[in-house]
Protein backbone atom coordinates (compact mmCIF):
# COMPACT_ATOMS: atom_id res chain seq x y z
CA UNK A 1 0.00 0.00 0.00
CA UNK A 2 2.65 2.42 1.20
CA UNK A 3 4.59 2.33 -2.78
CA UNK A 4 1.39 3.29 -4.41
CA UNK A 5 0.67 6.33 -2.17
CA UNK A 6 3.98 7.26 -2.86
CA UNK A 7 3.39 6.84 -6.21
CA UNK A 8 0.45 9.24 -5.86
CA UNK A 9 2.58 11.57 -4.51
CA UNK A 10 4.41 12.13 -7.80
CA UNK A 11 3.69 14.13 -10.70
CA UNK A 12 3.06 11.09 -12.63
CA UNK A 13 0.61 9.88 -9.80
CA UNK A 14 -1.32 12.88 -10.10
CA UNK A 15 -1.43 12.61 -13.74
CA UNK A 16 -2.79 8.93 -13.65
CA UNK A 17 -5.27 10.72 -11.19
CA UNK A 18 -6.52 13.77 -12.92
CA UNK A 19 -6.81 11.21 -16.69
CA UNK A 20 -9.05 8.65 -14.72
CA UNK A 21 -10.80 11.55 -13.31
CA UNK A 22 -11.25 13.39 -16.55
CA UNK A 23 -12.30 9.77 -18.32
CA UNK A 24 -14.44 9.38 -15.60
CA UNK A 25 -16.50 12.55 -16.67
CA UNK A 26 -16.22 11.47 -20.38
CA UNK A 27 -17.89 8.33 -19.82
CA UNK A 28 -20.62 9.49 -17.64
CA UNK A 29 -21.71 12.70 -19.75
CA UNK A 30 -21.57 9.96 -22.56
CA UNK A 31 -23.84 7.64 -20.42
CA UNK A 32 -26.25 10.65 -19.53
CA UNK A 33 -26.26 12.21 -23.28
CA UNK A 34 -26.91 9.11 -24.97
CA UNK A 35 -30.17 8.47 -22.47
CA UNK A 36 -31.30 12.27 -23.31
CA UNK A 37 -31.55 11.48 -27.22
CA UNK A 38 -33.17 8.51 -26.58
CA UNK A 39 -36.29 10.38 -24.93
CA UNK A 40 -36.59 12.74 -27.58
CA UNK A 41 -38.34 10.52 -29.46
CA UNK A 42 -37.46 9.45 -33.29
CA UNK A 43 -35.10 11.46 -35.94
CA UNK A 44 -37.86 13.84 -37.56
CA UNK A 45 -38.09 13.09 -41.14
CA UNK A 46 -38.11 16.64 -43.58
CA UNK A 47 -41.32 17.38 -45.19
CA UNK A 48 -41.71 16.22 -48.84
CA UNK A 49 -43.02 18.36 -51.17
CA UNK A 50 -44.99 18.06 -54.17
CA UNK A 51 -42.86 20.41 -56.40
CA UNK A 52 -41.67 18.68 -59.18
CA UNK A 53 -37.54 18.94 -58.96
CA UNK A 54 -36.71 18.79 -62.01
CA UNK A 55 -39.30 21.66 -62.60
CA UNK A 56 -36.58 24.16 -63.13
CA UNK A 57 -35.75 27.15 -59.90
CA UNK A 58 -38.52 28.35 -58.48
CA UNK A 59 -36.24 31.46 -57.22
CA UNK A 60 -37.12 31.28 -53.81
CA UNK A 61 -33.53 31.25 -52.45
CA UNK A 62 -31.94 33.26 -55.19
CA UNK A 63 -33.37 37.73 -56.14
CA UNK A 64 -34.34 38.35 -59.20
CA UNK A 65 -32.23 39.04 -62.10
CA UNK A 66 -31.53 42.88 -61.70
CA UNK A 67 -33.58 45.05 -63.84
CA UNK A 68 -31.82 46.32 -67.10
CA UNK A 69 -29.81 49.39 -66.71
CA UNK A 70 -31.65 52.55 -66.69
CA UNK A 71 -31.10 55.96 -68.32
CA UNK A 72 -32.86 59.32 -69.16
CA UNK A 73 -33.56 59.43 -72.78
CA UNK A 74 -30.82 61.24 -75.12
CA UNK A 75 -28.39 59.93 -72.44
CA UNK A 76 -25.55 57.66 -73.46
CA UNK A 77 -25.86 53.62 -72.36
CA UNK A 78 -23.44 52.25 -69.78
CA UNK A 79 -21.66 50.61 -73.01
CA UNK A 80 -20.60 53.84 -74.75
CA UNK A 81 -19.51 55.42 -71.05
CA UNK A 82 -17.65 52.67 -70.14
CA UNK A 83 -15.53 52.78 -73.85
CA UNK A 84 -15.39 56.38 -73.77
CA UNK A 85 -14.05 56.66 -70.44
CA UNK A 86 -11.76 53.93 -71.30
CA UNK A 87 -10.19 55.30 -74.63
CA UNK A 88 -9.62 58.57 -72.70
CA UNK A 89 -7.74 56.68 -69.72
CA UNK A 90 -5.67 54.58 -71.74
CA UNK A 91 -4.73 58.35 -73.38
CA UNK A 92 -2.05 59.13 -70.76
CA UNK A 93 1.32 59.18 -72.77
CA UNK A 94 2.46 62.49 -73.60
CA UNK A 95 -0.11 64.05 -71.68
CA UNK A 96 -0.19 65.72 -68.01
CA UNK A 97 -1.85 64.52 -65.48
CA UNK A 98 -4.18 67.75 -65.75
CA UNK A 99 -4.76 66.63 -69.18
CA UNK A 100 -5.31 63.18 -68.47
CA UNK A 101 -8.13 63.70 -65.20
CA UNK A 102 -9.90 66.06 -67.55
CA UNK A 103 -10.19 63.58 -70.49
CA UNK A 104 -12.39 61.24 -68.45
CA UNK A 105 -13.63 63.62 -66.18
CA UNK A 106 -16.88 64.13 -67.52
CA UNK A 107 -17.40 60.15 -68.02
CA UNK A 108 -16.72 59.61 -63.82
CA UNK A 109 -18.14 60.40 -60.80
CA UNK A 110 -16.69 63.14 -58.45
CA UNK A 111 -15.99 60.00 -55.89
CA UNK A 112 -13.80 58.51 -58.55
CA UNK A 113 -12.45 62.05 -59.40
CA UNK A 114 -11.10 62.50 -56.02
CA UNK A 115 -9.64 59.40 -55.79
CA UNK A 116 -7.46 60.07 -58.66
CA UNK A 117 -6.44 63.49 -57.96
CA UNK A 118 -3.23 62.76 -57.49
CA UNK A 119 -2.49 59.61 -59.80
CA UNK A 120 0.28 59.85 -61.85
CA UNK A 121 -0.89 58.68 -65.59
CA UNK A 122 2.07 57.28 -66.46
CA UNK A 123 0.83 54.22 -63.93
CA UNK A 124 -1.73 52.75 -66.42
CA UNK A 125 -0.74 49.85 -66.73
CA UNK A 126 -2.32 49.00 -70.21
CA UNK A 127 -1.64 51.05 -73.66
CA UNK A 128 -5.09 49.94 -75.61
CA UNK A 129 -8.23 48.25 -76.01
CA UNK A 130 -8.01 44.72 -77.39
CA UNK A 131 -11.79 44.13 -77.45
CA UNK A 132 -15.43 45.39 -76.80
CA UNK A 133 -16.69 45.88 -73.58
CA UNK A 134 -18.80 43.65 -72.01
CA UNK A 135 -21.82 44.90 -69.41
CA UNK A 136 -23.07 43.56 -66.66
CA UNK A 137 -26.00 44.44 -64.89
CA UNK A 138 -26.30 44.28 -61.09
CA UNK A 139 -29.08 46.20 -60.21
CA UNK A 140 -31.04 49.22 -61.91
CA UNK A 141 -28.95 51.51 -61.38
CA UNK A 142 -25.48 49.49 -60.59
CA UNK A 143 -23.14 47.98 -63.69
CA UNK A 144 -20.16 46.50 -64.27
CA UNK A 145 -17.99 46.61 -67.42
CA UNK A 146 -15.28 44.40 -68.61
CA UNK A 147 -13.04 46.07 -71.23
CA UNK A 148 -9.80 43.28 -72.50
CA UNK A 149 -6.80 45.51 -72.78
CA UNK A 150 -3.22 44.81 -74.29
CA UNK A 151 -2.08 44.11 -70.19
CA UNK A 152 -5.40 42.93 -68.86
CA UNK A 153 -9.35 43.30 -67.91
CA UNK A 154 -10.01 46.65 -66.71
CA UNK A 155 -13.34 46.45 -64.68
CA UNK A 156 -14.81 49.76 -64.37
CA UNK A 157 -18.49 50.21 -61.87
CA UNK A 158 -20.44 52.53 -63.38
CA UNK A 159 -23.77 53.79 -61.54
CA UNK A 160 -26.67 55.90 -62.71
CA UNK A 161 -26.77 59.66 -61.20
CA UNK A 162 -29.59 61.60 -61.98
CA UNK A 163 -30.19 59.28 -65.29
CA UNK A 164 -26.83 59.71 -66.40
CA UNK A 165 -24.11 56.49 -66.00
CA UNK A 166 -20.88 57.45 -64.80
CA UNK A 167 -17.54 55.43 -63.82
CA UNK A 168 -17.89 55.27 -60.24
CA UNK A 169 -14.45 52.24 -59.50
CA UNK A 170 -11.31 51.19 -61.65
CA UNK A 171 -9.96 47.69 -61.03
CA UNK A 172 -7.42 46.21 -63.05
CA UNK A 173 -6.87 41.97 -63.74
CA UNK A 174 -3.53 40.94 -65.11
CA UNK A 175 -3.72 37.70 -67.35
Amino acid sequence: MRPILRLLGTRYGIALVLTLLVLGVVGIMRGVAGSYRQTLGPAVEPSRSSIDPTAGDDSLLTPDSPAPPSTSPGASEPATVATNFMRAWLNHAGVTPEQWRAGFAKYATSALRDKLKDTDPAGVPALRMTGPVAIQSRADRFVEASLPVDSGTVRLRLLATNGRWLVDGVDWERT
